[in-house]
């Protein structure tokens, strides 16, 4: 039996969820854009407020980059203790452990009060490494995580075959379904309304209030929380070059059901979870700007998931991190002076637990209270390790700016319309489509995307589908051409 892959997450979107696409009123005391895992749990947070709140999204909820994700609800995160002990000190790598915990505590609790159903399931999770030269890197977060009081279990293989040097477990983590979840918890949400298909593009404050436009009109607000993937219209603390994309490769196939979750602490990232009878992988993580030939990467994922399993790939997608230069998230007031604009972004790929820890802290300072991981997220923190990645990020977006034109792609031609510069690409059905050949954001080369037929910047990360309509930000313009 030939078994048909699908190009795209193992997530089953729930079509049952209704939420409107047009706009019950322009005016609301709190506006929350984006309805992944940060945004619907501020919603939740905030949902006895007795405020007027409206919840908007461009596609349906959690369709993002929650949609994308392995929904890994964990502490256990490579190396990133040892990172902020030298990029912070010690005090600040535990505080982060702390917000960790605290977030799994917090999602793990709606969950039971609420009795969403979500396919939660508790599980150990492994750290380790397949290198003999990581193994002091191993030892080092081991010990870090037993001084934070976590106990944690020596072993020397993963509980499947799976070649490894060395390894520890933890126990207490979680793995759940993220489409259920943000489904579900938003059918908890009557007092909040939420717009889907509402894409805004702009913010103007104006005395103390502030218009959003979107393709839905106009939205007055008092306050607004950008839960975006990234804030592609703040540019205050120049978000743009304090973070980097990173994307990597996600397989699966059936596999017997274990209950654990395993990722290793070496530079090239292999992650493994399971969800029903199914094995997902997670690989060829890279830099967006340093590997922009996009075939061959998925090509090289596909083939470390065969010769590692052995099977059919059931499902294949990619996934695209907002990560910070200093490894520490982005959450609170867009201005210290402004307590009225809130933004979270740059959870380094740890979405569900830096999510939901967002979402604890803007919700605190909506309704004034205080929140000891306040200073530790501000987007207006700097450090000396920020600024010199800072400085290396800006030479691997020249550099991928100068590659892009030179990456082969079929079937596409270069053409001028009115004297403006196209890509052409003619599809199987001789078709034609056409899409200009720079990303609106920052004015990148665009590469394309064979696998997914899509026009990728490698800059950014700002996503456009085969006619040039946006699919993700920070742009905010189509590249499709007039008249189309």
């Amino acid at each position: 039996m030939v078994i048909s892959m699908k190009n795209n997450p193992i997530w089953d979107i729930n079509k049952n969820n209704k939420y409107n696409d047009s706009l019950k009123t322009n005016n609301v005391d709190i506006l929350i854009i984006g309805g992944g895992i940060t945004g619907i749990t501020t919603a939740y947070l905030l949902r006895n407020l007795n405020k007027r709140i409206l919840l908007i999204d461009k596609d349906n909820l959690g369709f993002d980059t929650t949609y994308k994700s392995t929904a890994k609800i964990s502490f256990i995160q490579k190396d990133i203790y040892q990172k902020l002990e030298k990029t912070y000190n010690y005090e600040t790598s535990k505080l982060y452990f702390e917000s960790q915990k605290e977030a799994i505590n917090i999602i793990t609790n709606i969950i039971k009060d609420e009795k969403i159903d979500c396919e939660l399931e508790k599980v150990n999770s492994y750290l380790f490494t397949n290198k003999k030269e990581s193994i002091n890197k191993l030892n080092k977060e081991r010990d870090l995580l037993k001084s934070f009081k976590v106990e944690c279990f020596d072993q020397q293989k993963l509980p499947i075959n799976y070649k490894i040097e060395a390894s520890f477990y933890v126990e207490n983590n979680y793995v759940f379904n993220p489409i259920k979840y943000i489904g579900n918890i938003s059918k908890k949400l009557n007092s909040i309304d939420i717009c889907i298909n509402t894409m805004a593009f702009n913010i103007k404050k104006e005395n103390n209030s502030y218009k959003v436009t979107t393709n839905n009109g106009i939205i007055n607000t008092k306050k607004v929380i950008v839960t975006t993937h990234y804030p592609f219209f703040i540019f205050p603390n120049l978000i743009p070059i304090r973070n980097y994309i990173s994307r990597e490769y996600v397989n699966t196939c059936n596999y017997p059901h274990n209950n654990f979750t395993a990722i290793n602490i070496d530079k090239d990232t292999e992650s493994i979870r399971f969800y029903k009878d199914n094995i997902i992988y997670v690989s060829n993580n890279h830099r967006l700007t340093n590997k922009i030939n996009y075939k061959v990467n998925y090509n090289d994922s596909k083939t470390k998931f065969k010769n590692n399993f052995n099977k059919e790939i059931l499902y294949s997608w990619m996934n695209q991190d907002l990560m910070t230069n200093d490894y520490l998230p982005i959450i609170g007031y867009s201005r210290k002076d402004n307590k009225n604009l809130l933004l979270a972004c740059g959870y380094n790929a740890w979405g569900m637990t830096n999510g939901v820890i967002a979402a604890k802290i803007i919700s605190d300072l909506i309704m004034n209270k205080k929140n000891k991981y306040y200073n530790l997220f501000r987007p207006d923190r700097i450090s000396l390790n920020g600024i010199i990645n800072s400085i290396i990020d800006g030479i691997f977006y020249a550099k991928a700016y100068i590659e892009a034109p030179f990456i082969k792609k079929d079937n596409i031609y270069k053409v001028k319309v009115n004297d403006e510069d196209y890509f052409l690409y003619i599809d199987k059905n001789k078709n034609k489509h056409y899409v200009k050949t720079k990303c609106p954001h920052m004015k990148c080369n665009l590469v394309f995307n064979k696998e997914e037929l899509t026009w990728d910047c490698p800059c950014h990360g700002s996503r456009f589908d085969i006619d040039g309509n946006i699919i993700t930000s920070p742009t905010k313009n189509d590249i499709k051409k007039k008249n189309n």
